[in-house]
């Protein structure tokens, strides 16, 4: 009986390429270069629809290994509009071979990573022809440990319609193969030029905005994780000279005019248990608008751009859903309006109990209360520093606290430096 072999879909590339959310060539160009692993933009594009469609049709791309014409073909009234025929179709292919290329190397940094016990070797392999660079030919069959600084430099894509890739290697395959594994970054290399066969020599440096780990910053990137241990450091309060009308930037909450409380209605409390973990996922998402599960937005955190999606509450490595923040489940929606209407914003510092090491943190709080009150009965804050984020939620209705502790919990929260306030001028 003949067997009948199917080709399976790349699935951590097109989860990679589900994470990218599309922005504009300006909000990307005002992006650093980790921060581009989570977006995506078309040089040229100004109209978000048409990000939208060619991002759409790199997806099926990816999901049903379509061609270079079958992705023409998805966008061909874009083609027609920009005018991207004759001598300007270039654009199409490298956007096509660009962005497949960065996706497929982004999902086997995951996979390369999972086997580095056993296979803790990689090998950089370019293409031998007219077309590759000479300063990717300079580090062809380079072979360095999977976690050498050399891959935060040099791991593929490293250039437009970049074709170099990385292979994994066991101890006992470098020894059969002779191989040399470095452990010094690369310096002057004497390259040979496979059209002429002339030699030269090469300072490897990758294509200009391309120094970067696309798999790295995938699993990084703009999507924070949650990070456990994180201790308020003790200051005093202080705020921005003429930026708040009040004697004191920290007015207690008992003096807080109700009307900067915003009302929670019973459906937005979510049950402790009873929902799979994805339903808490999605409520928290739809916050923003984003109705797919695997879907996400950059949004810009007051000065930083984020992306919101599932990956705020999952290990990177493994996408896995973390269990640390399952103390919020109840209150997933607050927690999204903390983040983007938030009362008071503070900038403090916080450290991490088991480094010592101290972060600067972007604070965001916002206050509730029910229909029946005018006083606060619960908060949320969400705390933004760097890659990582840290949540406190607390509420009167469903956590049986008195309004004393409400209040005396969340004004622990507001310290610092107070850098924004809601106004209702």
């Amino acid at each position: 009986m003949p067997v009948t072999v199917e080709p399976l879909a790349p699935a951590e590339a097109i989860q990679f390429w589900k994470g990218k959310a599309p922005v504009s060539a300006r909000e990307f160009e005002a992006m650093n270069a980790a921060a581009r692993a989570r977006a995506f933009a078309v040089s040229g594009l100004a109209k978000m629809d048409q990000v939208g469609s060619v991002h759409a049709a790199i997806a099926k791309a990816l999901e049903d290994g379509e061609t270079l014409r079958d992705f023409k073909g998805r966008i061909g009234s874009i083609i027609e509009q920009q005018g991207w025929t004759g001598h300007k179709a270039w654009r199409i292919e490298n956007i096509f071979r660009t962005n497949i290329q960065s996706a497929y190397m982004a999902g086997r940094y995951r996979q390369m990573k999972r086997v580095a016990k056993s296979r803790p070797y990689w090998q950089l392999v370019a293409v031998h022809d007219r077309r590759t660079r000479q300063t990717h030919l300079a580090v062809d069959g380079l072979v360095f440990p999977h976690d050498h600084p050399f891959w935060q430099t040099w791991y593929p894509p490293n250039g437009f319609a970049c074709r170099c890739v990385v292979i994994t290697l066991s101890e006992r395959q470098v020894k059969a193969r002779g191989l040399k594994v470095q452990t010094e970054m690369p310096d002057t290399i004497r390259v040979k030029d496979p059209a002429t066969g002339m030699e030269s020599f090469v300072t490897p440096i990758p294509d200009k905005g391309w120094a970067t780990n696309v798999g790295e910053d995938w699993l990084a990137g703009l999507t924070p994780s949650e990070m456990e241990g994180m201790r308020d450091v003790q200051v005093p309060t202080l705020c921005r000279r003429g930026d708040f009308a009040d004697d004191s930037c920290k007015l207690p909450i008992s003096a807080i005019d109700p009307r900067h409380i915003h009302v929670v209605k019973e459906r937005d409390l979510l049950p402790k248990t009873g929902l799979a973990t994805e339903d808490y996922v999605r409520a928290f998402l739809g916050e923003f608008g984003i109705t797919d599960i695997n879907g996400s937005k950059v949004i810009n955190v007051h000065g930083f751009p984020v992306t919101v999606s599932k990956w705020l509450f999952t290990e990177k490595t493994s996408g896995e859903w973390k269990t640390t923040w399952t103390d919020k489940r109840p209150y997933m929606r607050l927690l999204a309006r903390a983040i983007q209407d938030p009362y008071e914003v503070w900038w403090r510092p916080m450290d991490h109990e088991k480094t010592g090491k101290m972060y600067f943190t972007l604070r965001m709080i916002r206050l509730f209360r029910m229909p029946s009150t005018k006083e606060v009965c619960g908060f949320s804050s969400f705390s933004l520093f760097g890659r990582n984020w840290t949540g406190a939620t607390a509420f009167a209705p469903r956590a049986n606290r008195s309004q004393k502790a409400i209040y005396e919990q969340a004004e622990k929260e507001r310290a610092g430096m107070l850098i924004y306030r809601e106004s209702l001028k």
